[in-house]
């Protein structure tokens, strides 16, 4: 029985700490995303510019809290299109390849102004 506990209970923690550093990466990738959103939001606006979208994003990731580590925002805008990327670190509980740099982008068409009959 000893023996037993000896060799699962050491399987059993790294099984658990890998289920909390999967849930940690998850709940970063999520914050990213939002990020990129809500930068895209900001952009996408008639009068909305790539550093509106920056500064959006980058303060819902600040309001965020101190999950997200070595937050990269980057954005373009021009008068059809606004795209936001972030890119970022997730906290690391167990240095598993791959669940430790995080990338997520949002892009959607800039609203605009249109007449009856203007074409698109």
């Amino acid at each position: 029985m000893a023996v037993e506990l000896a060799v699962l209970a050491p399987l059993a923690l790294v099984l658990l700490v890998t289920v909390l550093q999967a849930g940690v990466w998850w709940h970063t990738r999520t914050l990213c995303l939002s990020a990129a959103q809500q930068g895209v939001q900001a952009a996408r606006t008639v009068t909305g510019t790539a550093r509106d979208a920056r500064i959006a994003a980058t303060d819902f990731l600040t309001r965020a809290g101190g999950l997200v580590g070595d937050p990269v925002v980057s954005a373009e805008a021009d008068d059809r299109q606004a795209r936001v990327r972030v890119t970022a670190t997730a906290p690391l509980i167990l240095p598993i390849p791959g669940l430790d740099r995080i990338e997520q982008e949002a892009h959607a068409a800039k609203e605009r102004f249109t007449t009856p009959g203007q074409q698109p």
